[in-house]
This record gives structure tokens, sequence and C-alpha cells, in this order.
């Protein structure tokens, strides 16, 4: 069995060598399912990640949900925990957005941390079909869902990151509901 070392350099490196236009066309995909599930239409409260470098986009499904009048929460590094905070526009320009500690557009201080979810949607390099997923090695989304489990969680992956054995994991280690790829939906 490969480490989460290896898995991740690996995956990362198959997703980093898709063009703009293969992830845009396949996240398109990906988030049409997304906003037709009826989790997604029967969520009032939708907790989403801002996309970095060459992870699925969210903001069509970011976007619908606004405009379905659903309340947005993107997350927010604090301390040593990930909360997600409402924002009202994802149109980074705004004073609303600001770069957070690795870089990612998270929400400023002054947003409101949300304290019940209905629909997160969660970012991951690799994820099997048992449901574990495995994300950047800091453990924020882990530990947020150990806390916390009383919303239906998704991720988001390409079709190559839906792994045919299963990873590595260890007892700190999180399931998520399910994962939508541009090819199909698996709930766990």
């Amino acid at each position: 069995m490969m480490t989460k070392g290896t898995i991740r350099t690996r995956i990362l490196e198959r997703r980093n060598s898709l063009s703009n236009l293969e992830i845009y066309k396949k996240s398109s995909v990906i988030q049409k399912q997304i906003v037709n599930s009826s989790k997604f239409k029967l969520s009032n409260v939708i907790a989403a990640y801002f996309p970095t470098g060459s992870e699925v986009r969210t903001q069509h499904l970011m976007c619908v949900a606004l405009k379905n009048h659903k309340v947005l929460a993107l997350p927010r590094i604090e301390r040593d925990e990930i909360v997600f905070c409402q924002v009202s526009t994802i149109d980074i320009k705004e004073d609303k957005l600001i770069t957070g500690k690795f870089g990612i557009k998270e929400p400023a201080q002054s947003s409101e941390v949300l304290e019940k979810i209905d629909l997160l949607i969660v970012p991951g390099l690799a994820f099997d079909r048992n449901g574990y997923r495995l994300g950047y090695g800091k453990g924020y989304y882990d530990r947020f869902i150990a806390k916390k489990k009383s919303f239906f969680s998704i991720g988001l992956a390409f079709e190559f990151q839906l792994l045919n054995n299963d990873l590595p994991y260890r007892d700190f280690d999180q399931k998520i509901d399910a994962v939508t790829t541009e090819k199909r939906t698996l709930v766990f």
C-alpha cells in the first residue's frame, strides 16, 4: 500500500497536468450534478470552498446558492481550526474575502461564523470507495467533521482522484458521505 505522501504527490502531479480548459469543463459537469441534486436543493446553508490551483472549481455552485437565497459559507482558518463564515458575495475584488494562511481566499475576520450547516462541499486530493478522503495533511476538515457531523458532506473530485484501492487512514481520519466526479456520484 502506498503512503499518504506518495498518493498526495502522484495525484497532485496528475491534477496539475490538467489544462485550464479541462479543469473548467470537468468542474462544470461536477457543479451541475451538485446543483441539480436533492441534497443541494433541500439545503438552506451550504458550506463550500474557494478553489485554488487545480482544484475542482466551485464558483458556479456558489453563485447558484446565492441566487437561490441560500446561506453560503466559506472556510477560514482560526488558530488550528477551520470555521465556516457566511458570505454574501464571492467577488474576490471586495474586501469581504482576503488571502488567508495558505494563500486561499477566505472570509475576513469580521464575517459571521456559522454553527449550523446543511451541506458541506469538501475539497481533497484523493478519495476511496469507502468514504475516506485524503486532504493536504493538516487535518482541518477531519477535525471539523468529527466535531459537527450534523450535515451531509460531499467531496468534489476529478474521476482519477477516486481510487480503486483503499486509502491509508488513521483513527482521526473522518469519512465523508459522498463524492461527485465528472462521471458519477457515489454515496457511502
